[in-house]
């Protein structure tokens, strides 16, 4: 089995690679008005971000001590996981109704990762609290901010 050094060398590897070539396929994207940010800018910045990101942990890997041989833990989990954002994205494409679908996927996967600790009311009222703050951030963003009719 490999190390966990190496494995995060391999992720921050892709990383960079998949930043690089969402630069690359959005810069040709046209601006629409003069003075507007274009289609391009929220990928372009996000991309920069994860490109540093990255950068930083490579630094912080490559000074770390040696560490320890690499384990998928909780497979089941991620497999779910990205299966529901799968039939997120599907379901989105499909039928529309974004916000309702962003809401209704944070929350489910919310419950679904504190499940094994047991429900509390509290719980459920902050995973339903958090859910809604993040949906509310994504509209106030994608309507008032950029401009994108989802």
């Amino acid at each position: 089995m490999p190390s966990i050094k190496l494995m995060n060398l391999i992720i921050y590897a892709g990383l960079l690679v998949i930043s690089a070539f969402v630069i690359r396929a959005v810069s040709a994207l046209p601006v629409s008005m003069p003075g507007d940010v274009g289609s391009a800018f929220l990928p372009t910045i996000l991309a920069w971000c994860v490109i540093v990101l990255c950068i930083i942990g490579v630094v912080r890997t490559v000074l770390a001590g040696q560490e320890g041989v690499f384990q998928v833990e909780y497979l089941g989990r991620i497999l779910i996981t990205i299966a529901a954002v799968s039939l997120f994205v599907l379901s989105w494409s499909k039928f529309g109704y974004f916000y309702f679908q962003t809401f209704a996927l944070l929350l489910g996967l919310f419950l679904y990762y504190r499940a094994p600790r047991g429900f509390g009311t509290r719980n459920i009222v902050l995973s339903i609290g958090v859910a809604a703050g993040i949906t509310l951030a994504c509209y106030i963003i994608f309507r008032h901010l950029i401009y994108v009719d989802l």
